[in-house]
């Protein structure tokens, strides 16, 4: 539908290549034609109407230039009245959550004003598309982005029902409704290549799917899903951000102590800005501080994590860090986060994980009885969706609140065993991991060298090295250094 548009602009009529451009930028835009979209804008009657300017600002971000969009977007609001192309570049640009939730209530009230010359279907799925990134009415979003599937259906717009459809699935997911996520993932078109507006985002869908079988416990199925939609040379602010930080607890989850340096460099390139209403700051520092913990380096855990205090508007990132700060054996911290996270829109994988988080801080507390109601409630929200992951911390207190329950007796008993269960998968996994020292020992016993030559080679004591190699035997479960390099070859 391009070639029409550039017919339209015409130096006899300036009207009419602006109505034309109002009729089909945000089509456009998500029909992948971007860049023939931004040379529409470079060579229209008018370059520098300040609609023309805004809409070039939106192609600009799309395709990776974020500085250009900014300059372009200040130019264009310096001089623009407020209307259909403000308010929805306005969606599209706002970095932070007020500008962008302001944006919104307005684009609200702009849909039920559309006009011949606006783009109904495409706008409907852009505020379903941000509602879901200021989670504040996911319900909403959810309907939003169902409006939009099915007005894009209705006019045959192919594209625009599949990245309706691909947001919907991740809406579910968010909401923690897993089970219409995966049956929205299953009826997904499938593009032959991604388009402009994919690559804008990140890999959703795989994304999506990572993201359920973290929170249910399947961490190795997750990691393969990221792993697909991880590049680090992104922008470190979309999907691909998400699926590096959902990475890394992955990871932590199956303690892969020999991916952490990796880890910590994907962190790293994590935006520190806020961008269309999502605090990726907070939620780096909190998978920051959580891999710091893991490594050991609980003083460094707190320094990272406590500029995410000050900062309300993310649930999730919050219920984390309260799960983080009762292991660090910070009950008020745990509580102040605890509080944070309550204050926003709770996912039901995200509520989980606090009223487990709360009911071990009550265990400590001596408040029995009110650990087992929280744990219990727990449970009866985790099972329609197999939630399990913040069953599966590998912190004592929280399998042994575990079995209390079971020996109380539970409304959700067979859950509670699918938990126990996977517990010990999880246990007997993760004792045969190898830390990078004892990596790097198993790799000199593969040679003729003594455990003494092994100490002088790697410049630490002789007794350390033959600590590495019990632990090394303990955890393959074998007895000889013959027997310890056949097994780890064979895994």
């Amino acid at each position: 539908m391009i070639d029409p548009v550039r017919e339209d602009p015409s130096p006899r009529d300036p009207e009419l290549a602006r109505a034309s451009l109002r009729r089909n930028w945000l089509r456009l835009i998500l029909e992948s034609r971007t860049r023939e979209l931004e040379q529409l804008c470079i060579t229209h009657p008018e370059p520098h109407a300040p609609h023309v300017l805004l809409i070039r600002a939106c192609c600009r971000d799309l395709l990776g230039d974020p500085h250009g969009a900014k300059f372009l977007r200040g130019q264009g609001m310096r001089i623009a009245d407020d209307d259909f192309v403000v308010c929805f570049t306005e969606l599209l640009l706002a970095a932070d959550t007020p500008t962008k939730t302001a944006a919104a209530d307005r684009a609200r009230e702009a849909l039920t004003e559309c006009g011949p010359d606006d783009d109904y279907p495409s706008a409907l799925f852009l505020l379903g598309w941000t509602e879901v990134r200021l989670r504040r009415d996911l319900s909403g979003a959810i309907g939003l982005l169902r409006s939009a599937a099915d007005e894009a259906r209705l006019r045959g717009r192919s594209e625009t029902f599949r990245l309706a459809q691909s947001n919907l699935a991740f809406a579910q997911t968010h909401a923690g409704l897993f089970t219409e996520a995966e049956r929205t993932l299953d009826g997904l078109p499938v593009s032959s290549s991604p388009s402009d507006w994919d690559i804008f985002e990140g890999g959703l869908p795989q994304a999506n799917l990572g993201s359920i079988a973290y929170w249910r416990g399947d961490y190795d199925d997750a990691i393969a899903r990221f792993e697909e939609v991880v590049d680090d040379s992104g922008p470190g602010d979309n999907f691909e951000a998400l699926a590096r930080l959902y990475l890394v607890m992955s990871l932590i989850a199956l303690k892969r102590q020999d991916r952490y340096f990796a880890a910590a460099g994907l962190l790293h390139g994590v935006s520190k800005a806020d961008k269309h209403g999502i605090p990726w700051d907070t939620l780096r520092r909190v998978i920051s501080a959580l891999l710091a913990h893991a490594e050991g380096h609980d003083d460094r855990a707190r320094t990272i994590a406590a500029p995410a205090l000050a900062r309300p508007g993310a649930a999730v990132a919050h219920a984390v860090l309260a799960e983080l700060y009762r292991v660090l054996d910070e009950p008020v911290l745990a509580a102040q986060a605890l509080r944070l996270a309550a204050a926003g829109a709770l996912p039901r994988y995200a509520r989980v994980s606090t009223l487990v988080t709360s009911a071990a801080l009550r265990s400590v507390s001596g408040h029995g009885a009110d650990a087992h109601e929280h744990l219990d409630r727990a449970l009866e929200t985790a099972a329609p969706e197999r939630i399990l992951t913040p069953f599966l911390s590998d912190d004592p207190l929280i399998g042994d609140l575990l079995i209390a329950h079971a020996h109380r007796g539970s409304r959700h008993d067979e859950f509670l065993g699918t938990i126990l269960e996977r517990r010990g998968e999880l246990a007997r996994r993760r004792t045969g991991v190898l830390t990078p020292r004892e990596s790097e020992v198993l790799a000199y016993l593969r040679t003729t060298m003594t455990a003494e030559e092994i100490s002088t080679r790697l410049g630490v004591a002789y007794p350390t090295v033959k600590t590495h190699i019990r632990s090394i035997y303990r955890k393959l479960g074998v007895t000889s250094r013959r027997a310890a390099v056949l097994t780890a070859d064979a895994r």
